[in-house]
């Protein structure tokens, strides 16, 4: 019985020692402070990463923008009147031949905000009339719409291009802009007059320039990317152009 108890006491006093409270408590502090760390890192990671994938999203969404315009331009004012001979047609030219739906009429508007032409931009035969536009309201807007309709049924019909668009689209800060071959300037003419009629007539060459700016924020920078698109065409646009000018062809 002795040597019994004998044992039981010295197993018990040779027995390990389990965790104190305070040591698990320090532990789980420990731990909680490193995984918060980690996480925090993450999080940053995905923020820039996001960031980092709007900026792509502006710039593509730009490039593809300004494409689609040069391409457009470059149709402005084909097919014209000077490509066919009119006399056999039927039913004949209409009067004024601007207004004949088989024929382009080149730019017929433009403003700091707005610029309207006509041209075969798909290559089917068809003249189509086209409208970039900046629109204040509307989702994500203020934004630059473009219209494409048929010159033959006429209308409107937008969609959004670019979006979020910081230039003001004044005479201060103009989206588009048309130089002569001379240089002059051009910022606002349509063919409601004579004059506005001759001043679209001596357009050759189209330039934009549109700000953009990203929908959410860099957490680097605490800025929303930004993207200035700019570029310009030189066009044909000799519908308009009376015989002897610079733009007839």
């Amino acid at each position: 019985m002795k040597n019994k108890v004998k044992h039981l006491a010295f197993t018990s006093e040779t027995s390990p020692r389990g965790f104190s409270l305070l040591e698990l408590m320090i532990v789980v502090a420990l731990m909680s402070l490193v995984m918060g760390t980690v996480l925090s890192q993450i999080a940053q990671l995905l923020q820039r990463s996001r960031a980092e994938g709007v900026k792509v999203d502006i710039f593509e969404e730009s490039r593809e923008f300004a494409d689609q315009l040069m391409r457009d331009f470059h149709q402005a004012g084909y097919p014209n009147i000077r490509m066919f001979d009119t006399t056999g047609w039927s039913p004949a030219l209409s009067s004024p031949s601007t207004g004949d739906s088989r024929l382009a009429a080149g730019v017929i508007m433009i403003s700091a905000s707005e610029v309207q032409f006509e041209g075969d931009v798909d290559g089917d035969g068809n003249v189509d009339v086209l409208d970039y536009k900046l629109l204040a309201t509307g989702n994500n807007c203020p934004c630059v719409q473009r219209s494409q309709v048929l010159k033959s049924t006429g209308g409107t019909k937008f969609s959004n291009e670019l979006q979020n668009v910081q230039s003001a689209g004044t005479a201060a800060d103009p989206i588009f802009v048309a130089y002569t071959t001379t240089g002059t300037s051009i910022t606002s003419a349509d063919m409601t007059t004579s004059a506005g009629k001759n001043s679209l007539a001596s357009i050759k060459t189209m330039q934009w320039q549109i700000k953009i700016k990203a929908a959410i924020v860099d957490p680097q920078t605490r800025l929303a990317p930004e993207t200035t698109l700019h570029g310009q065409a030189v066009i044909g646009n000799c519908s308009l152009a009376a015989a002897n000018q610079p733009n007839s062809c």
